[in-house]
């Protein structure tokens, strides 16, 4: 057997024992085999309804809220795909079941203690987050909005805006979207962010789905 053959039954090799241990340790099942091809969470833009200095809580909708019971959960995961984050600071904001954000109504945008459907939380040990809310509308991109003019009449698809932060990794600005809404395709953010649309099932009179964000490693 020359140089090169002696290659490639090496080479050969390597790759059965490879794939024998991935049998053998069960990945073939297991979310880490999905993982694989480990994709940091795309960032998106802030949008022009953010509003610092939002309480801390993680149920954004009273039971007097109009609008289909919605509660998302996940992980946040640091650049690995494995490790959770502990104590990150996820900001979450949304509009209203009938598409319209609290900063539309008059004098609400300097009120800083009106906030709706607007929170903050940390995850918890294990990375873990959840948030209860309702499913929000969608709504037109407003006419002659600075920076976004030509965009102008789009209809955005249902969607939710995160901002997730940790000492350690890089924070991102995001938007969750829901698959099998009909307004993504022809959205210029949620389209260029497939993997942000989530699918979600019926969960006890309303919805639910899991949203796991995973961080770039500051330093």
């Amino acid at each position: 057997m020359d140089k090169r053959q002696r290659a490639g039954a090496g080479l050969s090799r390597r790759h059965f024992l490879y794939g024998g241990a991935i049998l053998g340790g069960g990945l073939l099942a297991s979310p880490a085999l999905a993982r694989q091809i480990c994709r940091l969470t795309e960032g998106d833009i802030l949008g022009p309804y953010y509003r610092f200095g939002a309480p801390f809580l993680a149920k954004l909708a009273g039971p007097e809220e109009p609008g289909e019971l919605l509660v998302v959960s996940g992980t946040v995961l640091s650049a690995d795909c494995r490790t959770p984050i502990a104590n990150a600071l996820v900001e979450v904001w949304q509009a209203n079941s009938s598409g319209l954000y609290d900063t539309q109504t008059p004098g609400n945008f300097t009120d800083k203690g009106n906030f709706h459907l607007r929170g903050m939380l940390y995850t918890d040990a294990q990375g873990r987050y959840r948030i209860e809310t309702v499913m929000p509308g969608r709504y037109p991109v407003p006419p002659n909005l600075p920076g976004l003019e030509r965009y102008g009449g789009i209809t955005r698809p249902a969607h939710i805006h995160f901002r997730v932060m940790e000492s350690l990794h890089v924070p991102v600005t995001l938007q969750l979207y829901f698959q099998g809404d009909p307004y993504i395709a022809e959205d210029p953010w949620a389209s260029a962010h497939p993997d942000s649309a989530i699918a979600l099932q019926a969960d006890g009179g309303g919805r639910s789905g899991v949203f796991d964000i995973v961080l770039a490693r500051g330093i």
